[in-house]
């Protein structure tokens, strides 16, 4: 036990750091760790500014040393098989992906919701969906403190015409961590809490034919059904194993820096843009 950084990395016994520190300061502890030869795991975000996070991928690339974001939800075997889905092209084309991230507590006083919150639902975004962001648009709420948004509403169009939500906030009286894939035949509903995860596939159809001279395109079928996927480790689990397989064999992370860095560039460039209201004073 050692509360000193910098005699913790210049241990030669010591091969590599995880870092579970709030995300100001990612960027310090995981370059001097990288600096220092070790390969760093750090929870997300990567960093707070693209130029941050693209210093942390340079500085792991020169020293040759993994650099692992803790995007657990990742590892998740409903996220892998939600992904298997979408490419086999089982919902047909994509249309939209709805995310909803709710909860009372774990309020931030050094970053707000957009920081913490969203990097999860982004990285399963362009998991899910590799087509590059063009379009993003946020609206900040900051009801609980000046200047530090609790609540969030952002609205994401990737090439391809397909669009995305996310809704973020720190004060629900239900915990949620929803994802919803809206394609041209099917639906997908993942509930990712980790007591409670859950996938659903919806079958539906409209009957775009019936009823021209009325307002309303009728439902002519819709029903779920639960995947089941086989039993696994706890997604936390799963990537703290794959982390160590990419420390031995070389092999870059499915959440590398590198991966990882369009996170935080599509955060950084949706809150650069931002609108803000809310009631803190």
């Amino acid at each position: 036990m050692t509360g000193d950084y910098a005699a913790l990395l210049a241990r030669p016994d010591v091969d590599a750091v995880l870092l579970a520190t709030p995300p100001s300061r990612h960027h310090a502890m995981a370059l001097a760790a990288l600096r220092a030869g070790k390969h760093v795991w750090v929870e997300k975000p990567l960093a707070l500014t693209a130029a941050d996070g693209r210093e942390l991928v340079a500085a792991a690339r020169a020293a040759d040393r993994v650099l692992f974001v803790d995007e657990t939800f990742l590892y998740d075997p409903l996220v892998r098989e939600m992904k298997r889905l979408i490419d086999a092209g089982a919902l047909g084309g994509l249309l939209h992906l709805s995310f909803e991230r709710l909860g009372m507590g774990r309020i931030k006083r050094d970053s707000n919701v957009w920081w913490n919150s969203a990097p999860h639902d982004v990285s399963i975004l362009l998991h899910l969906v590799p087509q590059p962001v063009v379009h993003a648009r946020l609206h900040e709420h900051c009801h609980l403190q000046p200047g530090i948004a609790d609540m969030v509403v952002g609205d994401l169009e990737l090439e391809g015409g397909i669009s995305a939500h996310i809704y973020l906030s720190w004060l629900d009286p239900e915990k949620t961590a929803r994802v919803t894939v809206v394609g041209r035949e099917r639906m997908l509903a993942y509930e990712g809490r980790f007591q409670k995860r859950a996938l659903t596939l919806y079958e539906y159809a409209l009957d775009r034919g019936a009823g021209d001279a009325g307002s309303v395109i009728p439902v002519a079928r819709f029903e779920g059904r639960p995947i089941e996927v086989p039993a696994a480790a706890e997604p936390l689990e799963l990537a703290a194993a794959h982390f160590v397989e990419c420390v031995c064999t070389g092999t870059e992370p499915l959440s590398s820096g590198a991966r990882s860095l369009r996170v935080v560039e599509v955060l950084e460039a949706a809150e650069r843009g931002a609108t803000r209201g809310g009631t803190a004073g």
